[in-house]
């Protein structure tokens, strides 16, 4: 190993999954519309459960830049062993996300609309039929899916318990790694910020 590739012995390697680069909410929004989300999560799982699919990978700080190290395995066998040296001065940006940041605010929607969907059509019900116990369950599930969004929308996105590490380089695609334990980004995030 040369003097160029040696590890800052101070910021310790993040570890995690190498996932593909998160991609705009007007796209993720078509891909959930026309249903290639759900095809690819529930590919993502038949991978990983019945295949062993893992991408693991590790991410230095090194005095050339950060260097990306990835091992694709599958059913315990490697397939795939890369690595991807970004240079300092070829890196656009570095990012900690919160894993899934948008997942509380499109459940809290989804919840919205289903309790208003059912609580207002069953209050409707409720008064044709001068029904007041399915006036009441109409009413008490608009205002549940009301409260699922409050707490959705409030609560879940301040719980950050792991994140995902995003790099955008000058040249080629980004790179995305997931499953990063948040204290390590900052880390090697602090440790970056500091010899730019």
């Amino acid at each position: 190993m040369s003097d160029a590739e040696t590890t800052t012995p101070s910021v310790p390697p993040v570890r995690g999954k190498l996932v593909a680069a998160p991609r705009g909410p007007v796209v993720t929004a078509a891909q959930a519309l026309c249903g290639w989300l759900l095809v690819r999560h529930a590919a993502g799982l038949v991978g990983r459960w019945v295949l062993a699919y893992d991408a693991a990978a590790e991410v230095r700080l090194t005095d050339a830049g950060l260097t990306v190290h990835a091992r694709t395995t599958v059913l315990g066998r490697t397939v795939r062993d890369r690595e991807v040296v970004i240079p300092r001065e070829g890196l656009v940006r570095a990012t900690r996300e919160v894993r899934y940041p948008r997942l509380a605010m499109y459940a809290g929607l989804v919840a919205l609309l289903v309790g208003s969907w059912l609580g207002i059509g069953l209050a409707i019900d409720g008064l044709r039929a001068a029904s007041f116990s399915l006036t009441a369950a109409g009413i008490a599930i608009a205002l549940a899916g009301l409260a699922v969004d409050f707490a959705l929308a409030t609560l879940v996105p301040g719980v950050r318990s792991e994140c995902r590490l995003v790099l955008v380089p000058r040249r080629g695609a980004a790179l995305c790694v997931s499953a990063v334990d948040p204290h390590e980004a900052d880390l090697l995030l602090s440790a970056l910020a500091a010899r730019r």
